[in-house]
């Protein structure tokens, strides 16, 4: 009877998790299971490595800007302050210009990819900002849709793709089938016409966003951008194929620690200890199952999606998922963080991490290889998770 009580009361909660986690796994089939496993038959390591790293960079630079400043829509709840998008087209034009500017250095290809290489970034950039929209209107079912269309737009371009061998064909064609859902969606309301608030808004929380996604979602990514530079494109490729799984996991946690985050920051009454109780004991369990999951599935995905990698990263498998599980911990204490200690201080605590992480890579990758940068993941992530536990024991006390 009392399971039913606790059913009820959480029903919508609950859904709408599920619809966020459903969306956001359509999301990372379309990328992880279907696009970079098929591109990497046509390519060689070297070739897929910066491949890689090239659709790393458009997922840290639309985080950088259109995912946060849509965040800092739901932190400020001014929704349709004219800054936001004031903000927001600077920022196409900012990633127009770095994306051009990576893609040359990366590869040194032709001017119409790199162009192609732009447009692609840029509307990645609009399908980012959207999504603020449809967790403002509450209507997650939308956010479903956009993932889906971006399935099919992976699903297009794949055969265009197997016809022209240009991997840049796979994700334009997406991010054109995702935006164009979205802006079909908006074109009754006028979306971007909705910003026609002009009272004064500090860009607090904008610029700590951007900070905080930003390296957030580049130290996700760090290791491919590290190991590059250090020990060539080929282990990228050797080190991505060993985190697939893990790389999987995190793109469901950080969106879902986003939704997570948007909840506490509407929510008006302050939370008890039983909510933090809650969250705490979550982090556990996430870490826990993330761990176990990720052991029993990463053989079998590196062996259907890259099976010519499998016997030069078997030892790396355990320490990696663990790393990962780690981290999937810390993502669900971030949103609870933010909201008693400020995004500041979580800012402040996460460039800590990252320093620490980038220097113990440096040292240990170079010293150790590919298994050296593992184990740096996880002392790094052991640390920030324990210094967050202790944060949050230090506001149990005061609520």
């Amino acid at each position: 009877m009392k399971f039913k009580v606790l059913f009820k009361k959480y029903k919508i909660l609950l859904v709408e998790f599920m619809i966020n986690i459903f969306s956001f796994s359509i999301f990372i089939i379309a990328q992880q299971i279907v696009a970079l496993p098929t591109i990497s038959r046509l390519y060689d390591a070297n070739q897929f490595g910066k491949i890689v790293i090239a659709i790393g960079f458009i997922g840290i630079i639309t985080s950088i800007f259109g995912f946060s400043i849509g965040n800092a829509r739901l932190l400020d709840q001014k929704f349709y302050n004219s800054l936001y998008l004031r903000t927001f087209l600077i920022s196409n034009l900012i990633i127009g210009l770095i994306s051009f500017i990576v893609y040359y250095f990366l590869f040194l290809d032709n001017i119409m990819n790199n162009i192609l290489f732009l447009i692609t970034c840029v509307l990645a950039n609009y399908r980012n900002f959207f999504q603020s929209e449809y967790r403002i209107k509450n209507t997650h079912n939308k956010l479903l849709r956009q993932n889906l269309w971006y399935f099919l737009g992976v699903l297009f371009g794949v055969l265009i793709f197997l016809f022209q061998k240009n991997w840049l064909m796979i994700f334009l064609v997406a991010e054109i089938f995702s935006v164009c859902f979205s802006a079909y969606y908006f074109r009754e309301s006028g979306f971007f016409k909705l910003f026609t608030d002009n009272s004064r808004l500090k860009s607090t929380n904008i610029i700590q966003l951007i900070l905080n996604n930003g390296a957030s979602y580049s130290l996700s990514q760090y290791d491919r951008f590290l190991i590059y530079p250090i020990l060539g494109p080929a282990n990228v490729s050797l080190f991505y194929s060993a985190s697939v799984s893990s790389k999987i996991g995190a793109l469901v946690i950080n969106p879902l620690s986003n939704y997570i985050l948007g909840k506490l920051a509407i929510k008006k009454e302050a939370t008890n200890s039983k909510l933090i109780n809650l969250v705490v004991l979550a982090s556990f369990f996430i870490s826990v199952l993330y761990f176990f999951l990720s052991i029993f599935t990463t053989p079998v995905l590196v062996k259907v999606l890259y099976p010519d990698f499998l016997t030069n990263i078997e030892y790396l498998i355990i320490p990696i998922c663990l790393g990962g599980a780690i981290m999937a911990g810390v993502n669900i204490l971030k949103p609870i963080t933010m909201k008693h200690f400020g995004v500041k201080f979580y800012n402040n605590s996460f460039y800590i991490y990252g320093l620490s992480l980038i220097s113990l890579s440096v040292v240990l990758g170079i010293k150790y290889n590919l298994i050296g940068i593992a184990i740096a993941n996880i002392v790094s992530g052991i640390a920030l998770f324990l210094f967050l536990l202790i944060c949050l024991k230090k506001i149990k006390r005061k609520v």
